[in-house]
């Protein structure tokens, strides 16, 4: 069973439109005296035969797993991953960025991505329809996307060079930008279909510590996670 202290916000609608799909993120523990443990020690891991995550460099490289092994595995460098490969958790984790959870229902194929503003900027979003229409002849138009909980438009403050970076118009000094909003119009140019993409009403920073937030000076992190079940739906 999952651990008391490891409540998880599952995707909205997900659940009953993807039956054989889990996905969702991982909260903070209520109590911080509470030991985390790694991923394994927050999801029921005993369902999922692996659970991958890989060491994030901000970029834009997705991993495509087709079999890995057994247990919690750590690969190489990247910032989502993306399979068709049942019992096989896919995880990132956050503290401010957007989880970008991915679903091609026709063809049972999932990605999960991790973006903040350097990744974005970096073409993460991007990337990760490109994958799954090279490596799994996805069509954008079938694609599902939902951004999950990250620092909102009101809280996240950065300079003119966050905004050239990731193609706003540049202010003349520090302001507010919606990562969320970049991340979204990125994913309706890449061919998604708007009335298929979702967005978390919920911020990291303001939205009552439910997660880690890199601004609020958080060490930990949480983690948004996303899988096929063998033989369901």
């Amino acid at each position: 069973m999952v651990p008391p202290y490891s409540i998880i916000t599952p995707v909205p609608g997900w659940r009953n439109r993807f039956p054989w799909l889990r996905a969702g993120t991982t909260r903070r523990p209520p109590d911080p005296s509470v030991r985390q443990g790694g991923l394994a020690g927050r999801l029921d891991v005993r369902r999922w035969r692996s659970v991958v995550r890989s060491r994030q460099v901000h970029g834009s490289r997705i991993l495509v797993h087709t079999d890995v092994p057994r247990g919690e595995v750590l690969v190489g460098d990247g910032d989502g991953h993306a399979t068709r490969a049942t019992d096989l958790l896919l995880a990132v984790s956050l503290a401010d960025c957007v989880p970008v959870f991915v679903v091609d229902p026709e063809r049972k194929v999932v990605a999960l991505l991790h973006a903040g503003w350097r990744g974005t900027a970096a073409g993460v979003v991007e990337s990760g329809v490109a994958v799954l229409e090279r490596a799994f002849r996805s069509t954008p138009g079938d694609l599902f996307v939902h951004l999950g909980p990250a620092i909102c438009g009101s809280c996240y403050e950065v300079g003119p060079e966050v905004f050239a970076a990731v193609g706003e118009s540049t202010p003349r000094g520090p302001a507010l930008l919606d990562l969320r909003r970049v991340v979204c119009q990125r994913v309706v140019d890449s061919g998604v279909e708007r009335n298929r993409v979702s967005v978390s009403p919920e911020c990291t920073l303001c939205g009552g510590k439910r997660y880690f937030s890199h601004r609020r000076g958080d060490r930990g992190r949480h983690f948004a996670f996303m899988g096929i079940l063998a033989g369901a739906g």
